[in-house]
Order: structure tokens, then C-alpha cells, then sequence
């Protein structure tokens, strides 16, 4: 219930409390798609610089293998020593690469290294931190083996050229000797600049990766920002609509003198107190009604009790009775008021010289008609004018017609209705706003969608295809690296369909509309059934205890549950067939569910990184997958308002727990 305790708490804050919390919450999560902005560009850049170390590392070598070929033709000592001074180039990039290999690695050492293998210094940290906390990547630690290959072989030129050096300085130089030496330098030179090529390609591939991936997590949090604020402000916006909605109702139904209609108080915020507000202004004109009511029926003796003032006139104006009332809102005596014209308690620049009743109180300019009586400005004697609602009535006696005028202070429904009117139009504006806005992201999620369904799957079709003729034609035509090269080239297509594919349904889940009772053992029943080759295939053993029924949307339940199976089978010890155990607990509101199984389980570290949208922790050849099921998962369970997390030990297998509202 605790989704429940904060949305009422929300609801009964304060306007001002909700949009400060509103921009507060919005702030945040800019901060958040900032942050990692930063570290995106941060860890492009280090890409970048490694794809420059490379440049400098491999055109090192060139030049230190063009120096020792021209030394072996000039004998010039100047030249050998350029050849030394080009090999100190990847001799500081060995340097970092043996230092960083260590269990226990001195920084400065690394930084050094990098520093004499010509990399800007503003280049190192970025460099040493890509490679030591992101050796896990597949491109980055294919890098750094093709790399860890290329090293020893250009140490090989070391001592070729200090052969060469010997024999060039010996007594007796040996032509032949000397081209013995200098033909190790072409094949040496052939191996390396594959690997070169291979470890440019490679961190080009991992570049477009890298762009690809944060242009995505800069979409998916720029989107729950907006999301996120236009929730927040459709939400105070309903709630004040909705309370200013049910006023304007009940302030129509009193214009008709229907009492009986109350103004519904929705929240504890401005509207709510407004509500109430207006319910007892509508109570007390309700009684004052029928006040006056009994005093024309009761006259006099009834007339001193009447709430509002009243006030007898003549037919030429002049006041003949006045109740207490009337003394308390003009300020004037009773004495001072009978025999006196009614224009005594109209400002000065609203009276006339007539004193005729009717066109007294009919053709004034100061005085307009209202369904609920006449609304003019009174003057108190203190000279301080105020807005007044006037009920006249006829009353034929002996003496002839008199009217009699029941006067109310509206100084507080005025201000009432001036905040209703002001609220309404704000309403108005920021209604317009958010539903353009609204609009205008629904848009930009269509041509998302396209994006990701054609504009992106179809290129990938068409390299595969292309990829594929070129396997079936050539195979066995070329060499065996260019085969190797396209069977990357087909894998990483794959690999990218599945990505997408895995993206839009990642970005699917949440449309389904309707919350239904659901019958978790049925559901549970189908992925079983749907899960039943593979089941089979592992020989897995599944049991449940006796599932509740909840409120879920049925699609999103059962892939939560046929996500958790499947990883339960997956990650399963080898040789041991996998036990899932399936059970759940009424707490608090909430049905605590528990997937347990014997795996190979979790190290605590892991245990957060998990639910986090294509994030691994096995490799693709031991592990098959592209690491969102777990992140399916977690949306699933914070779209029903509960929360998931895991407890495991590696070797030990896990529990996955997650909690749903009843």
C-alpha cells in the first residue's frame, strides 16, 4: 500500500508543495541525463584515443622498420639510432600493457608508459580507465589481446637490429650475412600490420557500439524525463480541474437555489479548502434564504434574526424599517437610517435625484441584475465601499406597496469567484500546453518505432544477405582470414537484429491498457506449456505452491514469469539438472513472490547490475543472450508498483524476489 499512502499524500499537498516537487523531480533526472552525457563523451573519447595510440604505436613501427632497412644500406650510425628512438614508441605502450596485466597495477607506472608511447597526456586517465573497467566488453577486451599479440612481435625488432648493428660494426662486415638479417623484417612487418588492421576494425566496431548504445540511454532517459513531468503535471492538473469542476457545479445548482447539490472536496489542498468554503457559503445562503422566508411570513417579530440585512423601503425611496443587521454592515444607526433615502447606502457618484423605487433600483447604472438577486456597491458610513447582494420583494400593506430589500456583504464570494475565474484560466492554459506536448511525444515516439522496426532492421537484412552471397560464392576461394572476416561481418548483423528486436519489446511492455484480474496458476500453467521443450530438453524440475489471483496485465505477468524460468534453466550448474521452487507470501498488501533454484548463482557485486537493460556477465559463447530479460523483468514488476530484486551466492544458486499489489 505504500503506492497507495503516497499518491494520497501528493494529492492533499499543497499546489505550490506538488509543483516544486514536480520541478525538484525534474531537475533530478536532468542531472541524471547529464551525468551520463558526461560519461558517455568521456568514454567516446577514450575510444577515440586509443584509435590515435594506435596510429602512433603502428607508424612508430613503420618508421623504425624503414630506419634499420636504410641502416642496412647506408651503415650510417644516425640512422640506427632513429631506429631506436621509434622503438621507444611501443616500448612505453609495453610498458602500460605489462603494468596494467598486473593483479595489482602501479597507475603510475601505466600513466608513464602511455606518456612515452607519445599519447597526449589528457588522453591517459580515459585510457587506463577503459581499459581497466571495461575489459569486459567484448570489443574492448578483443582490443587488448590483439594488442597483447602485436607486442612481443615488434619487440622482434630489437634484436634484429642490434644483429644488424653487430655485424654491421664487426671487422669484417658480411654482405650476405647483413641480408640474412634484413629479410626477417618483411614477415615480421606482414604480421603486424594484420594485427594493426584488426585491432583499428575492432575498436572502430566497438566505437559505433558505444554511440549506438548511449544514443539509446540518452533516448530512454530523456523520454522518462518527459514522461515524468507531463505524468506529474497531467496529474495536478486533473486533480485541480477535477475540484474546480465539481465547485463550478455546485455554485451553478446555487445560482438555481439548489442547496441540496454539495461541492465534493477531492483533496486537503487550495481546491479542497475552497470546496468546503463554498459548502458552507452555500449552507449559510441556504439558511439565510429561508430566514428571510419565515421573517415575510413572521414579519417583525422574526425580522431582528434574519443573517443578512434588511431593509424596508417606500415608494419614494425613503427606508422605513431596518433590522440589527443592517446597522452591523453600514455602520450607520438605526435612527440614522429611517426617514433617509435608500441612496444613502450607495456610493455617492451612483445616486440621483430620483426617488423613484423602480427607477431607483432598476435604471441606476450602478446596480446590475443576477439570477440570485441585484449585485451593486454598498458605502458603510465610514465612507469604505463593498459589493452587496440585494433580494427585493413586494410587500402590499395598507399604506401601500413597500419593498423589501434583504442585503448581503459578498465581499468573500466575489474574492471566491475572482480565484475560480483566475484558476480557471491557468487551468485552461496549461491543459492546451500539455496536450500539444503530449502530442508532440507521441510523435516522436511513432518515428521512433519506425526507426527501430525498418529504418534500422532493414539495412542489417540487407549486409546479411549480401554477406551470406558472398560466403556461398567465394568460400574456398579466398583466404582464411577474409572467411573469418565474414563470418564477423554475419555475426554481428545477428547480434545487432537481436538487439534491436530485444529494444522494442523492452519499449513495448507497459501498452497493454487493461489492469484485469489474473489467475497467476493459469498463468503459470501456459509458460510451462510454452516453456515445455526447453524444460524437457534440461530435464528441469518446476514446482509452485498455490498462486494467488491479482490485478496485472495478464501479457506482462507471464512474460515476468517465463523470463525468470528461462534464466533459472539457463544459468544452470553443469550436470546438475535445474529445481526451480515457486512460492509467495501476503505482506503489507503486497503478494511477495520467490523464484528459487540451485544455479551457478551470483556474486554480490553483480546482484544490482543484473536488472540493468544489456548488461552480461558471461560471455556469449558460454551464455547465449543479450542481457534484457532481467531488465524485461524489472519494468514489468515497477509497472505493477512493486519492487525486484535477488539473493544469491555464487555456486549456490538464487532467489529472485519480487512483490506485485493484490
Amino acid at each position: 500500500m505504500k503506492g497507495v499512502s503516497l499518491f494520497k499524500w501528493f494529492k492533499n499537498i499543497s499546489i505550490a508543495k506538488k509543483l516544486y516537487l514536480t520541478v525538484g523531480l525534474m531537475a533530478t533526472l536532468i542531472a541524471i541525463e547529464l551525468g551520463a552525457l558526461v560519461f558517455s563523451i568521456n568514454t567516446l573519447s577514450s575510444v577515440r584515443a586509443y584509435v590515435s595510440g594506435e596510429g602512433l604505436w603502428s607508424k612508430a613501427q613503420k618508421d623504425a622498420m624503414y630506419q634499420l632497412l636504410k641502416y642496412s644500406r647506408s651503415h650510417d650510425e644516425a640512422d640506427y639510432q632513429k631506429f631506436k628512438e621509434f622503438m621507444k614508441v611501443p616500448g612505453g605502450d609495453h610498458k602500460t600493457l605489462v603494468e596494467l596485466g598486473k593483479e595489482n597495477p602501479d597507475m603510475e607506472i601505466a600513466r608513464q608508459g602511455f606518456i612515452e608511447g607519445r599519447n597526449h597526456k589528457d588522453d591517459v586517465e580515459g585510457m587506463i580507465n577503459l581499459f581497466t573497467r571495461f575489459n569486459s566488453i567484448s570489443y574492448i577486451n578483443k582490443a587488448i589481446k590483439i594488442w597483447s599479440q602485436a607486442d612481443p612481435l615488434v619487440a622482434e625488432f630489437i634484436p634484429i637490429g642490434e644483429q644488424l648493428h653487430k655485424e654491421i660494426n664487426s671487422p669484417h662486415p658480411s654482405h650476405e650475412k647483413i641480408n640474412e638479417i634484413v629479410q626477417a623484417i618483411d614477415p615480421l612487418n606482414a604480421r603486424l600490420t594484420i594485427l594493426e588492421d584488426d585491432f583499428s576494425y575492432t575498436l572502430g566496431e566497438g566505437s559505433r557500439w558505444l554511440e549506438n548504445l548511449v544514443l539509446k540511454l540518452l533516448f530512454a532517459i530523456a523520454l522518462t524525463v518527459e514522461i515524468t513531468g507531463l505524468t506529474l503535471a497531467i496529474i495536478v492538473s486533473r486533480n485541480i480541474q477535477k475540484g474546480l469542476n465539481e465547485i463550478l457545479q455546485s455554485a451553478k445548482a446555487v445560482a438555481k437555489n439548489d442547496f441540496s447539490r454539495k461541492a465534493k472536496a477531492f483533496s486537503k489542498d487550495e481546491i479542497g479548502i475552497l470546496a468546503n468554503n463554498f459548502n458552507n457559503m452555500a449552507d449559510e445562503l441556504d439558511r439565510s434564504i429561508r430566514d428571510i422566508e419565515q421573517a415575510q411570513q413572521k414579519f417583525k417579530g422574526l425580522l431582528e434574526s434574519a443573517p443578512d440585512a434588511i431593509v424596508i423601503v417606500g415608494e419614494k425611496g425613503i427606508i422605513q424599517l431596518v433590522n440589527k443587521q443592517c446597522e452591523n454592515v453600514f455602520g450607520y444607526g438605526r435612527n440614522e437610517l429611517i426617514g433617509c433615502n435608500v441612496e444613502l447606502l450607495l456610493p455617492e457618484r451612483f445616486r440621483t435625484s430620483q426617488t423613484e423605487n423602480q427607477k431607483l433600483f432598476y435604471d441606476n447604472p450602478g446596480i446590475r441584475s443576477t439570477g440570485a438577486g441585484i449585485e451593486l456597491l454598498g458605502r458603510r458610513k465610514n465612507g469604505e465601499e463593498f459589493p452587496v447582494e440585494i433580494s427585493l420583494s413586494p410587500l402590499e400593506t395598507e399604506e401601500g406597496i413597500l419593498i423589501t430589500a434583504a442585503i448581503r456583504d459578498i465581499s468573500e464570494k466575489k474574492r471566491l469567484e475572482k480565484e475560480i475565474r483566475e484558476a480557471n484560466v491557468t487551468l485552461e492554459k496549461k491543459v492546451k500546453q500539455r496536450t500539444a506536448e503530449l502530442e508532440s511525444k507521441n510523435k516522436e515516439l511513432a518515428q521512433f518505432a519506425y526507426v527501430a522496426s525498418h529504418d534500422l532492421q532493414e539495412p542489417l537484412r540487407t549486409t546479411s544477405s549480401f554477406v551470406e552471397l558472398l560466403r556461398k560464392q567465394y568460400h574456398g576461394k579466398i583466404d582464411d582470414n577474409a572467411n573469418r572476416y565474414i563470418d564477423y561481418v554475419i555475426q554481428a548483423s545477428d547480434r545487432m537484429k537481436t538487439l534491436i528486436k530485444d529494444l522494442l519489446d523492452y519499449s513495448r511492455i507497459g501498452r497493454e491498457k487493461k489492469i484485469e484480474p489474473v489467475d497467476c496458476n493459469v498463468a503459470f500453467s501456459e509458460v510451462i506449456a510454452d516453456l515445455a521443450k526447453v524444460i524437457k530438453e534440461n530435464k528441469a524440475e518446476i514446482t509452485a505452491g498455490d498462486l494467488p489471483v491479482i490485478n496485472a496485465f495478464p501479457t506482462e505477468l507471464k512474460l515476468l514469469f517465463q523470463n525468470l524460468i528461462s534464466n533459472s534453466i539457463k544459468f544452470q550448474k553443469p550436470g546438475i539438472a535445474p529445481h526451480i521452487e515457486i512460492s509467495t507470501v501476503r505482506e503489507n498488501g503486497y503478494w511477495h513472490f520467490q523464484f528459487r533454484d540451485n544455479g551457478i548463482g551470483i556474486e554480490k557485486q553483480y546482484q544490482e547490475r543484473i536488472f540493468i537493460i544489456f548488461q552480461r556477465l558471461h560471455n556469449r559463447s558460454v551464455y547465449e543472450g543479450s542481457g534484457i530479460g532481467l531488465a524485461h523483468c524489472k519494468k514489468i514488476v515497477e509497472l505493477h508498483g512493486g519492487t525486484i530484486w535477488v539473493q544469491s551466492e555464487a555456486g549456490k544458486g538464487s532467489t529472485f524476489h519480487f512483490t506485485l499489489a493484490d
